[in-house]
């Protein structure tokens, strides 16, 4: 099931980032202020001129100068890779004791060596160029085949188009379905997009009216299922798609019907294939998959027969990409320690030639996108969203900010002794959970460990138990072994996974608080493991004993698009709340969710808060179970709200933030918080060696 795709841009940052006078800050404050620059603003140059300022004025802070000379040399590969190669130098020659960050300078400098003896060798230079998108306008954008235009999906819900040498963009779409993705057609005049509900639509990119190749209310949607673009024929006329349970359909603009161009052999052949990607003269099909323990690159004819391997790292490789020539594949890696691009070169019969070639340093990540020009330069989408957690006093209103890293830290929750904050925090295209005092203090790693084995490859919903000595969560991304519910010791150590038999979807789950069940929220699948009686285009809440045994569905509501997420048990057990919201109205009306509580004594369901508010998909309890906490988007930021679970008039508390979880006392609120996002393109070109090319 898609979510709805929202990127909220907020303009004015905490105080402690942008101070007025840097020669009165702390080293490291200074630090994560140079840092935001470059990160969030774009500003290199301005980034370049802090770092090197806290450098001068704080010498003997000679950990955190080593990590300032480090990101100066990241700004100047993104401005010029000679500077950065004398930048990277001055870390190894001046912080030789700072391990850590000679490290990384020597992983930069070997990189860099290989683009400058490209150059040195007839080839030209690495160049990477940053495109101007409208920071208030773009959440992505793809750029067109011929390297002349920017697909956008607009924060607004619409499809854009950019003329970069103009600088102008043209609004294509205008429908009240909220559009999230698109793609190009080969010769750069129509552009595919997909709506919230996986509605196919193509629109030509000299406006018009768009054709529905797919409607979101159409019966194939409502079963569950859903076609994604991996490709076009030749001609332009068709779109191939992946269809689960069936496999790659190409689909006509002229309605007529869909024909296969590959179709599973067998259930157990689908669980084998990930992230298709067709060739683009349409006879071969580069996929992922997990037999081998973690995900690797493979490719397989289009008429079936033997794969071939073409990647083979303990990492994970994912989103295979074909160049226009066909003759080169790029995927994302983790083999460097973080995710990056990388390309492999493809020979005519369809095996790899040679190594793969690193394409990015630091330049890609979780919130990130690629694709090809036709003359081989890769354009990247990249919305890095800075977010850090909260508390407030509820009683004095004063606020204390607990984490300070230009990461993406999100879901606090309270210790049940009110002595820990836990969260979950996504940084460099990985997620962690984490612990942090709050009263502020150093954060710990609790998943580090587990987060690095093979097969993990995203985490979410934070959950403690009742003795507060363990914390549950999902591994919502990864091989199928790994998926699922999993608690760890809060000191950290070795995780277990609860035991849970039935495949589908669990965004979300939450721990009772006699540590006797576990609610979560579920969407099945057509497999013969999915829980009896499950749907599977709507996700419902469910509660399923700790240590294993049948679930039970607590909502029964079978209004086709109605869907519940989020569950979290009141503080005496007796009542689960959770969001829940129509897939259709939402589509329509760009986000219309509100809270519900399942009463478990009398079964009644009821819901909380009213249908024009615009509830975002968080909330927690109070402690003494009378009235919710949630977070409502006004002019695109993130409000707290109080509800009456017997009902009232919802209270604002003045506190911007989002994922509220209120401490057992009842005294403080901690949260999430936006301190900025802003959409950023670049365009990498001579990114190969001179015999790479």
């Amino acid at each position: 099931m898609a979510v709805l795709f929202a990127a909220i841009l907020v303009s004015a940052l905490a105080a402690d980032f942008a101070p007025p006078d840097s020669s009165q800050q702390p080293a490291e404050q200074l630090y994560q202020a140079a840092l935001l620059k470059k990160e969030a603003e774009g500003d290199l140059n301005g980034a370049i001129k802090l770092f090197q300022d806290l450098i001068v004025k704080f010498p003997d802070k000679r950990d955190v100068a080593a990590r300032a000379q480090l990101q100066i040399g990241a700004c100047y590969e993104k401005l010029g890779t000679k500077e950065a190669e004398k930048a990277y130098q001055k870390v190894i020659a001046n912080y030789p004791e700072q391990a850590e960050a000679v490290n990384a300078a020597r992983q930069k400098l070997a990189f860099l060596s290989k683009v400058l003896k490209a150059g040195e060798s007839g080839g030209r230079e690495y160049q990477i160029s940053r495109i101007p998108t409208d920071p208030e306008k773009a959440s992505i954008a793809i750029i067109s085949p011929d390297g002349k235009k920017l697909a956008i999906a607009g924060m607004d819900g619409e499809i854009w188009a950019r003329d970069i040498a103009a600088a102008k963009d043209t609004r294509l779409t205008q429908t009240s379905a909220f559009e999230y993705w698109c793609f190009w057609s080969p010769d750069s005049e129509k552009i595919a997009y997909l709506d919230a509900l996986n509605g196919l639509h193509v629109v030509s990119v000299d406006g018009g009216e768009p054709i529905s190749l797919i409607k979101s209310d159409s019966d194939f949607i409502q079963s569950g299922k859903f076609a994604w673009p991996v490709g076009w024929t030749p001609d332009c006329k068709m779109i191939i798609c992946q269809v689960p349970g069936r496999g790659l359909c190409a689909i006509p603009f002229d309605g007529g019907a869909w024909r296969d161009i590959f179709r599973f052999s067998s259930p157990d052949q689908e669980k084998e294939f990930a992230f298709f990607a067709l060739s683009p003269d349409n006879t071969r099909i580069a996929y992922v998959s997990q037999k081998s323990g973690n995900g690797d690159i493979f490719i397989m004819p289009i008429t079936g027969g033997e794969s071939i391997r073409v990647t083979d790292h303990p990492a994970s490789d994912n989103r295979p990409t074909w160049s226009f020539d066909g003759r080169r594949l790029a995927f994302f890696s983790g083999r460097s320690g973080e995710n990056e691009i990388w390309v492999v070169k493809i020979s005519p019969e369809g095996k790899p030639e040679g190594e793969p070639v690193q394409v990015t340093q630091g330049g890609a990540g979780r919130n990130c996108l690629f694709s090809w020009t036709k003359d081989g330069k890769i354009g990247i989408s990249k919305t890095p969203i800075i977010m850090n957690i909260f508390v407030t006093d509820l009683g004095s209103g004063k606020e204390t900010q607990l984490t300070r890293m230009l990461t993406n830290d999100q879901r606090p929750r309270w210790s049940p002794d009110g002595t820990q904050v836990a969260y979950i925090s996504e940084n460099a295209g990985k997620r962690d959970l984490w612990l942090v005092s709050p009263e502020g203090g150093e954060p710990r790693l609790v998943t580090g460990s587990f987060t690095g084995r093979a097969g993990v490859e995203s985490i979410r919903a934070p959950s403690w138990l009742p003795d507060g000595k363990s914390l549950a969560f999902i591994v919502f991304m990864g091989v199928e072994r790994q998926r699922g519910i999993w608690v760890i010791p809060a000191q950290g150590g070795e995780a277990r996974k609860v035991n849970f038999i039935y495949e589908g979807s669990i965004l979300s789950m939450d721990w009772s608080p006699d540590g006797k069940k576990i609610a979560f929220d579920y969407s099945g699948t057509k497999d013969d493991r999915t829980i009896k009686g499950s749907r599977i285009f709507e996700s419902d809440i469910y509660a399923v004993p700790a240590e294993g045994g049948e679930p039970v569905r607590i909502t029964k509501m079978e209004k086709p698009g109605l869907s519940f997420q989020v569950p979290r048990w009141s503080p005496d057990g007796k009542k689960i709340a959770f969001v829940g919201g129509d897939w259709f109205e939402s589509n329509l009306e760009k986000s219309l969710w509100q809270i519900w509580v399942a009463d478990l004594e009398n079964g009644k369901t009821e819901q909380i808060t009213k249908k024009d508010a615009r509830v975002w998909q968080a909330l927690g309890w109070a402690p003494d179970g009378r009235s919710l906490f949630y977070s409502v988007q006004e002019k695109n930021k993130d409000q707290l709200f109080r509800v009456p679970v017997e009902g009232g008039e919802p209270i604002k508390l003045n506190i911007e933030g989002t994922y509220p979880d209120c401490s057992p006392d009842g005294k403080k609120i901690a949260y999430s918080k936006m301190l900025k996002t802003v959409h950023e393109f670049w365009l990498i070109e001579n990114f190969l060696p001179p015999e790479k090319r």
